[in-house]
């Protein structure tokens, strides 16, 4: 009877298992569902990004850039500021997250990150018609405008009059105007050079020639400028680009071309970085801020800081998911599980064994009793002196493995059932001698101690 109330207290036990394990499946199956349709609800991020000087044409790009952010889920705030430096300060100290600025700034800071590029833009150098034909040695002396301390236009101004052997405060006079500074100066009092760093055309440049007699000076060593700093490349100002009677410049103008980036914080979240890409690359943004084609490949080929996260999300988007590293990667995954698997078989089985060797010691106890009640029967000489032994070993070998087993010494209920079961068997076939030894000499059979049945272990 026992053994059937163990059996029923097993299948209990297993159906409680398998419940536990469909509630965690189905629990599983339901945080996953959530997180997926979590993930495919459309995001709105905002960010605050500066482009400079309200005056440029980069924060006219910037603004362009806010007006199709918005229709795609991005929130953009503008914020002027200075200059490129003062615009990678705030950025670092979290007052900004986003900032376009112009590359070759030689900034490193563990907290800014490269975002995308943009263009190339163009230095511009606009003189007084009279040193034109004087060529760059014409600058020497002159009051020469390189703008705002702080600025890339300052930065790479002040190279390139290097490059030519001409130092501020030496060779030149430096001024610092901002450019809104410059056009409330009266005409008699505007710089004899202004350096500009813009894309083509700037409106204040139109306005310098138009209203003030400004002409274009070449710069024709941007390649070789490149050669020592390869932020920097050789660019050309088409004729006619700022005016067509008089042609402004009469002929194609090589100057210096340095990269427009967007810079960001480390900190922005992934998914607001890869939707601002999916503007600037694949909206209508540059159709609508006039820029030629954008490619987002130059974002990886003309590093300047170190990619932001969400960048390498967005640019590795399109590659397959399959590819030769992940079916290496699972093979070398399968071979791991495979042998994890057989390592956790053997050990699976060694603690089986080790659980084992315990009961097996009784086992064989009672194995023994039941050989020599065996060969008792089969040579005639059974007796009460001769089983009584047997079965008092028996109780004990019994009594003794379910006082361990409770203990914990003996582990597994499968193993002791199966002693028990073994136990019951023996006793029953001692009783039997008994019975068989008692009819032949006409005697009453010897009393049975304990139930044939093995007890509960519960």
């Amino acid at each position: 009877m026992s053994q059937v109330i163990l059996a029923r207290n097993a299948l209990a036990a297993r159906i409680r298992s398998n419940r536990v394990v469909a509630l965690v499946a189905i629990m599983c199956l339901l945080i996953t569902g959530f997180l997926w349709f979590a993930g495919r609800r459309p995001q709105r991020h905002s960010l605050s990004l500066t482009a400079g000087d309200p005056l440029t044409y980069r924060h006219e790009l910037a603004q362009v850039l806010a007006d199709e952010a918005a229709r795609h889920g991005v929130d953009i705030t503008l914020r002027p500021t200075s200059g490129s430096k003062e615009a990678l300060a705030q950025v670092t100290e979290g007052k900004l997250d986003v900032a376009l600025v112009q590359g070759d700034l030689n900034v490193v800071d563990p907290e800014l990150t490269q975002i995308a590029v943009l263009h190339s833009e163009v230095l511009h150098l606009f003189v007084k018609p009279a040193l034109v034909n004087g060529g760059l040695e014409a600058l020497r002396g002159k009051r020469l405008n390189l703008s705002t301390r702080g600025s890339g236009t300052r930065k790479v101004a002040t190279d390139t009059l290097l490059f030519i052997g001409l130092r501020a405060g030496v060779d030149f006079q430096d001024e610092e105007r901002s450019y809104a500074e410059l056009m409330k100066l009266p005409p008699s009092e505007l710089p004899d050079g202004i350096f500009a760093v813009s894309a083509l055309p700037w409106t204040l440049g139109a306005d310098l020639i138009r209203h003030h007699g400004y002409r274009l000076m070449e710069l024709p060593f941007g390649e070789a400028l490149s050669l020592r700093d390869s932020a920097l490349h050789d660019m050309q100002i088409p004729p006619y680009s700022y005016c067509v009677v008089p042609p402004v410049p009469e002929r194609p103008v090589h100057t210096v071309g340095v990269r427009l980036l967007v810079v960001g914080r480390r900190g922005i979240p992934e998914a607001a970085v890869r939707q601002l890409l999916e503007v600037v690359f694949e909206s209508d943004f540059s159709r609508l801020a006039n820029l030629p084609p954008l490619s987002a490949a130059a974002t990886d080929t003309a590093r300047e800081f170190p990619l932001h996260a969400g960048t390498v999300q967005y640019l590795h988007r399109n590659e397959p998911l399959v590819t030769g590293e992940v079916l290496e990667s699972a093979e070398n995954l399968r071979s791991f599980l495979v042998s994890a698997a057989v390592a956790g078989f053997l050990l699976w089985r060694w603690q089986v064994r080790r659980r084992m060797i315990g009961f097996e010691t009784y086992i064989d106890g009672v194995t023994e009793i039941e050989v020599e009640a065996l060969e008792m029967e089969r040579a005639g000489g059974l007796d009460s002196a001769h089983l009584l032994p047997l079965r008092r070993r028996l109780t004990e070998l019994k009594s003794e493995a379910l006082e361990k087993h409770a203990e914990g010494v003996l582990k597994g209920e499968e193993q002791m059932i199966s002693f028990l079961t073994h136990v019951s068997d023996v006793r029953s076939y001692l009783e039997s001698l008994f019975a068989h030894e008692s009819r032949l000499h006409g005697r009453a059979a010897e009393p049975t101690i304990g139930s044939s049945d093995p007890p509960s272990v519960m």
